[in-house]
């Protein structure tokens, strides 16, 4: 786990302030304990996107939630994707190979 303190050493053009204004508005969700915050690499990710979205590419709070929703819609479907790749390949072959089919073929034929 990642202290606040260690965040803001690795990035360094976020704030403290701006670290927990980002927490209070669920950008970020670290876990909690006796008031102090811990982060994991994924957390440590994002807040270096939200400083590049904000303090590099200088976006307004309005746009950021639609790029996070939207990432984290990817990030989902993504999931999802390893998720049916890893069923079909413990199907047999002959069912692989009718999966493969039916996904080359032109739906508007």
């Amino acid at each position: 786990m990642i202290t606040e303190t260690e965040i803001l050493t690795i990035v360094k053009s976020v704030s403290s302030r701006q670290l927990r204004l980002w927490v209070s508005q669920e950008w970020v969700r670290p876990a909690r304990s006796d008031e102090a915050l811990t982060f994991n690499n994924a957390d440590l990710a994002r807040i270096q996107m939200l400083d590049m979205l904000h303090n590099q590419l200088e976006l307004g709070d309005e746009a950021i939630p639609v790029i996070l929703s939207l990432i984290d819609q990817i990030h989902g479907l993504r999931e999802q994707m390893r998720i049916v790749s890893e069923a079909i390949a413990e199907q047999p072959e002959r069912v692989q190979i009718e999966i493969r089919e039916c996904a080359c073929r032109d739906p508007s034929d």
